[in-house]
């Protein structure tokens, strides 16, 4: 029993120190007033909302996606009463370097499709054995269109065709 009330004190203790602690923070990065606007606002739900905003938008550096959703999000912190909001745009033309960074040109990406393609004996031989499968010579597997975060970043327009290699789990 008196270990389990010094346990509760103890708990009890550290929480009042630690609630004493955080109201004597003060916010780092914004003003007061700011501050006050913005906690005001703040919700679970306009936070969901927010991201299924920008979520819609394949944000790769420099794409119109990208630009999209800084837009969205400027456009919200107008919304909440901020006025200093500014998109900052720097060029980006693969020479010039930012620190120890080179710029990478931006990217756009407008379609990308990923089909598994079977040779039609193979398609022959899995029917003749009943195996599962729909017995297709072709079955598309990822489109950009549907799911945007399918395709490689930086991916370059090609009509490739090439063995599928199964890397397992791809931990060796």
């Amino acid at each position: 029993m008196k270990r389990c009330t010094r346990l509760v004190m103890a708990l009890t203790g550290a929480g009042v120190a630690f609630a004493s602690t955080a109201k004597a923070q003060r916010p780092p990065l914004l003003p007061e007033k700011d501050v006050a606007v913005l906690a005001n606002e703040l919700s679970g739900e306009t936070a969901k909302r927010n991201l299924e905003g920008i979520a819609r938008f394949h944000r790769q550096r420099g794409s119109r996606g990208f630009h999209e959703a800084a837009e969205l999000v400027a456009e919200r912190l107008r919304a909440y009463g901020l006025s200093d909001v500014a998109i900052l745009q720097f060029p980006a033309d693969g020479k010039i370097f930012y620190g120890t960074q080179r710029s990478r040109p931006a990217w756009d990406a407008e379609v990308g499709e990923l089909w598994e393609v079977k040779e039609v004996k193979e398609v022959k031989e899995a029917k003749d054995k009943n195996e599962s499968g729909d017995g297709q010579p072709a079955q598309k597997m990822a489109s950009y269109k549907a799911q945007p975060i399918v395709l490689a970043e930086d991916s370059e327009s090609a009509d490739v065709t090439a063995d599928l290699v199964d890397a397992g789990e791809g931990m060796k």
